[in-house]
């Protein structure tokens, strides 16, 4: 029979290997909370490198003339009642700028909420962290502003973004003086997402094809075929995304049409197509059903998460908003093709996830 193992009886060096890959300040306590051991073995204020690395903000090299600029981390968090864990609620937060604050977040944007000013008490609910996402902004005005880039990731020490005009660029952020670089190849100079997956870096370009950058020479290479362009003329392929999917790497096609809106014409989704590759058939085949899953499209970031686990949480769907209507979440059903507003229906219960009880 092997023998038993107490956790009150092991050894510090484990412990503090564990904090380390804790991804938040909450998890921190709570594992301090499970005994007396832990709590004195993994002090409040030891500083823990990787947590450390992945959540503080960073002065960044000017990304433009004149604008000094900071990479801003906010995270995705899941809240349970301790009481009724099976179901919780979606929520993002960032830390105020040189305050020990939380400001909440839109899950979908970055745009702040007011809170109703109730406190989320750690003994009622439980918190765990299911997502990092990071933004780069610069002081306008005394008004720290985003650059709206596409997408920004974080790996280590060095920082990649895709820019709103669809280039990739690089920085260290423990190099001041490290100015940011470009990443592109001879003919394709233009990528519309990035992501890391499974140790390595992938670009994603217009037509849908992944790349390769290099983490060494910063060189990109074709890495594999593009996906499908069989659209309707009538619909635009606006926006192509990675989303990280039962452990495949996933692309997503977001399609648009142009509406009038107070005399101005805007792009409105009106659909989406899930694509993966098939190894066998070395092509991307199109996902018709996410099964038990729903993808979150936010703006700075896209992940999939088990719709169980959440309030009104529709499985084999897409949540999303539109650029023009950043506070307006909806919602994608792959099944018929339908999508659901939620400032046309705030009270269905397939947005109560978004919607947790201190707001």
């Amino acid at each position: 029979m092997s023998e038993v193992i107490v956790w009150s009886d092991l050894p510090g060096d484990l412990l503090d290997h564990i904090a380390n890959g804790l991804f938040s300040k909450v998890e921190l306590l709570r594992f301090r909370s499970i005994c007396k051991t832990f709590r004195s073995a993994v002090a409040i204020n030891k500083s823990f490198l990787d947590h450390l690395k992945r959540n503080r903000r960073r002065l960044l090299s000017p990304y433009s003339i004149g604008k000094t600029c900071s990479l801003s981390p906010a995270a995705f968090y899941r809240v349970v009642l301790s009481s009724c864990p099976d179901k919780g609620w979606l929520i993002k937060i960032q830390d105020v700028y040189v305050s020990s604050r939380k400001q909440l977040l839109s899950p979908l944007s970055r745009f702040s909420i007011k809170s109703s000013g109730q406190t989320l008490d750690l003994l009622d609910f439980t918190v765990t962290e299911m997502h990092q996402s990071y933004d780069v902004e610069y002081l306008y005005n005394s008004t720290r502003t985003s650059f709206n880039f596409a997408r920004v990731v974080l790996l280590e020490d060095l920082v990649f973004v895709v820019d709103y005009y669809k280039k990739i660029w690089w920085c260290n952020s423990n190099e001041s003086d490290n100015q940011w670089a470009r990443v592109m190849d001879e003919e394709v100079k233009l990528f519309s997402d990035i992501v890391f997956h499974k140790g390595y870096m992938y670009a994603l370009d217009l037509k849908g094809a992944v790349w390769w950058i290099s983490l060494s020479e910063f060189e990109i290479f074709q890495y594999g075929p593009s996906t499908p362009l069989d659209y309707y003329d009538i619909d635009t392929c606006k926006d192509k995304r990675f989303v990280e999917y039962c452990g495949d790497l996933c692309i997503v096609h977001r399609f648009c049409r142009k509406f009038r809106l107070k005399r101005v014409d805007i792009d409105i989704t009106v659909g989406f197509k899930v694509y993966k590759m098939d190894e066998e058939l070395v092509e991307y085949v199109e996902v018709k059903s996410l099964g038990d899953k729903a993808f979150v499209m936010a703006t700075d970031s896209c992940f999939s998460v088990l719709a169980r686990e959440y309030y009104g949480c529709l499985e084999n769907s897409i949540y999303f908003t539109d650029e023009e209507e950043r506070n307006n979440v909806k919602v994608f059903k792959l099944g018929d093709g339908s999508i659901t507003k939620m400032v046309d229906s705030c009270f269905q219960s397939c947005f109560q996830m978004l919607i947790p009880p201190l707001v």
